[in-house]
């Protein structure tokens, strides 16, 4: 077990390398000057302009501005914004709330998309089987922006019950709907992943045997049917933890909440490389861990799963 550790570890360092390089590479890519696009209409002195590129390391090869990147990062260094704002510093008032966010995603995903999963896969081919798939269909088929509007319109416009908008310091209110619109693409995925797995599970020979041998109903779709077929689906949400702090971009603009998604868009925007890469840094740091803690469940959810 402990070799399997290891292993995992350093097989997240060149994932989190191959990340930042990439997207740095991307952000280096962009067209247009980001010295130019701080003053706006306004002409730029060319001595000016020299200072700050010097000062931002863009006067030099995109290997290099990478190099220093990456021997600043590991002294959580990420240097500052145009603005001269330490990039640091803006994550850190943009995290928590992203943090937050994504957790109660993750929770309405989790919780609601495994219920649903669990009533149509004990109830395949019932009317609710029909309707829950629908439901999950439209979701998946609709995109996050489309969702997200009408939501706004239902929710917060018509029927008056939760905010159209967050605010400066959004609460469990301000973040609630903008987390049921992150997490219904996910939670529809899980509802068909545990449907899938359950009505395919409680036909094999192991179900059958238990319930042969005089064992509850109960006791043998939670012990043997649930354990089993849930492990695809704690696959699914180890992955998605990470790509709920991603994804939450789409999200963050139509709420007006001001987050990492939000902070990421105006960091492309502004050709703030720094920002960009720190922010992705960050979050994939937290996609290899959550994903390392997931290997970590499979033997406590299946006893025959073991790591030499």
């Amino acid at each position: 077990m402990g070799k399997y550790i290891l292993r995992r570890i350093l097989q997240m360092i060149p994932v989190v390398l191959g990340t930042t390089l990439l997207v740095y590479a991307l952000v280096f890519a962009l067209p247009g000057d980001p010295v130019k696009a701080m003053f706006g209409e306004k002409p730029v002195n060319p001595a000016v302009a020299a200072q700050i590129r010097a000062e931002y390391n863009l006067d030099k090869p995109f290997i290099i501005q990478y190099l220093l990147f990456l021997k600043n990062a590991l002294t959580l260094d990420f240097g500052h914004t145009f603005a001269g704002q330490p990039v640091i510093d803006e994550i850190g008032r943009a995290f928590p709330v992203t943090v937050q966010l994504a957790i109660m995603a993750f929770a309405f995903e989790a919780i609601f998309g495994v219920i649903f999963g669990i009533i149509s896969g004990l109830k395949k081919g019932k009317w609710y089987d029909s309707v829950i798939l629908v439901v999950s269909l439209l979701l998946i088929s609709v995109p996050t922006f489309v969702t997200g509007f009408v939501g706004q319109y239902l929710f917060g416009v018509k029927w008056r019950i939760l905010p159209v908008t967050a605010s400066n310091d959004p609460g469990f209110f301000d973040l609630l709907l903008p987390a049921m619109v992150l997490g219904s693409v996910s939670m529809a995925y899980i509802i068909r992943l545990t449907r899938s797995e359950i009505s395919s599970n409680i036909s094999l020979d192991y179900v059958r045997t238990a319930r042969a041998k005089g064992l509850k109903e109960g006791s043998v779709i939670v012990r043997h049917v649930l354990r089993n077929s849930l492990i695809p689906v704690v696959t699914f949400l180890g992955q998605d933890l990470g790509a709920l702090m991603g994804g939450a971009m789409i999200s963050e603009t139509i709420f007006n909440i001001h987050g990492v998604g939000f902070l990421t868009y105006q960091g492309i925007l502004k050709g703030e490389g720094n920002l960009v890469v720190s922010i992705v840094t960050l979050l994939t740091l937290i996609f290899v861990f959550s994903n390392f803690l997931v290997d970590m469940l499979y033997a406590a959810l299946d006893p025959r799963i073991r790591y030499a």
